[in-house]
């Protein structure tokens, strides 16, 4: 099985370009309070993190990344993008700066008149618990994230998400803080995040976790990718987890992906899927 740990890891590597840590304070915009575990990125490079509980996030950017673009994002919130030269330029003002993302406005949800005849449907990668191989979140950095897509059951056209299902197969922190992302899908890879909520589970222990999503109310119209990540330094910061998979890639059909931090692009699982599944109430 893969690791994942924790650790401080010290590389010395000298660079023509410059370096500098940069922070700041993700605000809402009409309360001015703190944003929690908002995720800041340069888009499509493996330069990420997330703010903390009070909205305080560090990312330090290389000069040789003044011409692309800094995404921020939050669900519930409007994202908010930067050409980064602009970012460091704004955020040097004043220490500790505050960035204002704007509430989204959400329809208001229909009301639900769900058929009398209905069918649940398990979905995805349902991986046993003796399962010989393992997957784990392929970096260190915060935000980076591991999941699957889910196709709806054929000549469906809609249905509700009613359970998430992982399986732990190695554990060695006392606790570990994830959240739970839900995906439309384009070019057959992971886009928005269609929640309207944040999901935050915690993995304290080995084994099976089943996770109740009814409350939600998600309606799915099509396809989606379903994955957990990496938001949140857990209280020990150092230990091993490792999630159960599948294995071969003509069963799974090669439907997981994983980023190693927050706005990075998402790449496909090599071989070991990671092992996520949902049940899904269709009509009959």
């Amino acid at each position: 099985m893969k690791s994942f740990s924790l650790l401080v890891i010290l590389n010395f590597t000298f660079f023509v370009s410059f370096s500098q840590t940069y922070s700041g304070q993700i605000i809402d915009t009409e309360s001015g309070k703190p944003i929690p575990y908002a995720n800041i990125g340069i888009v499509g490079k493996n330069v990420g993190t997330a703010s903390d509980a009070n909205g305080l996030f560090k990312i330090e950017l290389n000069s040789k990344f003044d011409q692309d673009t800094l995404g921020i994002s939050c669900i519930g919130y409007m994202n908010r993008k930067y050409q980064i030269r602009n970012f460091k330029d704004n955020i040097l003002i004043a220490d500790k700066a505050k960035i204002g993302l704007s509430p989204r406005i959400y329809q208001l949800p229909d009301v639900v008149i769900k058929p009398v005849k209905i069918k649940i449907y398990t979905l995805g990668n349902y991986c046993d618990p003796g399962s010989a191989y393992g997957n784990a979140f392929y970096s260190e950095q915060i935000g980076t994230e591991i999941g699957v897509i889910i196709k709806l059951p054929r000549k469906k056209v809609q249905g509700y998400l009613q359970t998430f299902r992982f399986y732990v197969g190695e554990f060695t922190f006392e606790k570990f803080p994830v959240r739970l992302n839900i995906y439309n899908l384009k070019n057959n890879k992971p886009y928005e995040n269609i929640l309207t909520e944040p999901i935050y589970i915690e993995i304290k222990s080995e084994g099976e976790y089943i996770i109740d999503l009814k409350k939600y109310n998600i309606k799915l119209t099509d396809d989606f990718f379903i994955s957990l990540e990496y938001y949140k330094i857990p209280d020990r910061n150092k230990g091993k987890l490792v999630f159960c998979a599948t294995h071969r890639k003509n069963v799974n059909k090669g439907n997981g992906y994983f980023r190693f931090t927050s706005q990075g692009n998402w790449e496909p699982e090599p071989i070991d899927n990671v092992g996520f599944s949902v049940q899904i109430e269709c009509e009959k």
